[in-house]
């Protein structure tokens, strides 16, 4: 399992002085992102076209951090299903994701297959 640290910023914070629900969306693709880029390599390129989230427990700023954690679930020809969990500092889960994304070919606007190598890297990330 994948897990990247993400600064809780000031701006992150609504009137309710928690992070608002919409910010959980960006720390996910923060995670996300790294993850693509460890994993195949390179910058990651792709489009999110599927996400469910279940919100459990606030975040708030005096907790300057959370931590991020991608796993693959299912890998196609051209998507990628992962489950992606924000944690608070405690440990306490804060939110959990089932996010599908396709690989993407901007030039062309339309997705493109995982090479081989990538789908043997994700492979690798699925079991361990």
């Amino acid at each position: 399992m994948f897990e990247r640290v993400v600064d809780v910023r000031w701006r992150d914070v609504d009137a309710l002085r928690h992070v608002n629900h919409a910010v959980f969306l960006t720390y996910l693709e923060e995670g996300r992102d790294a993850f693509y880029s460890k994993i195949l390599c390179a910058d990651p390129v792709y489009v999110v076209v599927r996400i469910e989230v279940d919100l459990h427990a606030e975040v708030r700023l005096a907790d300057r951090q959370v931590r991020v954690r991608v796993a693959v679930e299912r890998v196609g020809t051209t998507s990628l299903t992962t489950r992606e969990t924000i944690l608070t500092p405690s440990g306490q889960v804060a939110a959990d994701a089932r996010v599908v994304t396709v690989r993407w070919d901007a030039d062309h606007g339309k997705p493109v297959p995982f090479s081989e190598d990538e789908r043997a890297r994700l492979a690798d990330a699925m079991t361990g």
